[in-house]
């Protein structure tokens, strides 16, 4: 079964970029691995384009991993560092809020963290990156697609995605919730949440229990995030 069918428009449009790499002086200056990942861009273009949902995500499941590995007769492997490769030289749009908001409902909590099956190693990146910029840090696996953070640090990255107003205000309860599980919270760091509830040894669950209308209705991790501790 072929997961990706092209139209011969989109094939006579695909000849006109390629013959642009070979009938204009050019011919062979083009590598292998040029050439390949050119081809590839389409294909994933494509694949990408017929597994969006009507609220413009992606449905990782009609272009997996294993689906492409399947059409082109390559590894998986192969296919994510070609998926890097690619977004670097021929980036495709996307929120990656929105697609973790929706990974985030099928995640799980194991032993205070919270894991998440990101499929996509371009959305890992995103993620990571701005994880590590809240001077955070996600738990390496050797299962590349899992992603693993500590509850406290995932609220500090809910509460990252909050307007600058929204996020004061939130820190602010938090702030008064650790004082009232009494905890010293002239050392609560309102700039470093995570942190600071990790060495506080507070539960979690306790200190935001009456913090869901504090949060904007267009975060919608956050109130992934709540659901799945509460």
């Amino acid at each position: 079964m072929k997961y990706v069918n092209f139209t011969d428009e989109e094939k006579i449009k695909m000849f006109d970029e390629i013959s642009e790499h070979f009938y204009n002086a050019n011919f062979g200056q083009s590598s292998k691995s040029d050439i390949e990942l050119m081809m590839f861009n389409f294909y994933i273009q494509k694949m990408i384009n017929q597994s969006r949902n009507p609220d413009n995500t992606i449905d990782y499941k009609k272009c997996s991993d294993y689906k492409i590995s399947k059409d082109l007769g390559i590894t998986q492997q192969k296919i994510r560092n070609l998926k890097v490769k690619n977004q670097l030289v021929n980036p495709i749009e996307y929120d990656w809020k929105a697609e973790f908001a929706k990974l985030v409902d099928k995640a799980k909590i194991d032993n205070g963290k919270i894991i998440v099956s990101i499929p996509d190693p371009n959305l890992y990146y995103e993620i990571e990156n701005f994880i590590e910029e809240m001077d955070a840090y996600i738990e390496k696996q050797l299962n590349n697609k899992i992603l693993q953070l500590r509850v406290e640090y995932f609220l500090d990255l809910v509460i990252a995605l909050e307007p600058e107003q929204s996020r004061k205000e939130i820190r602010k309860k938090l702030k008064e919730n650790y004082k009232k599980s009494g905890k010293d919270n002239s050392v609560f760091d309102e700039n470093n949440i995570g942190k600071s509830l990790l060495e506080g040894a507070v539960n979690v669950t306790a200190i935001v229990s009456n913090l869901s209308s504090a949060f904007s209705p267009s975060n919608a991790i956050a109130k992934t995030f709540l659901k799945l501790i509460g």
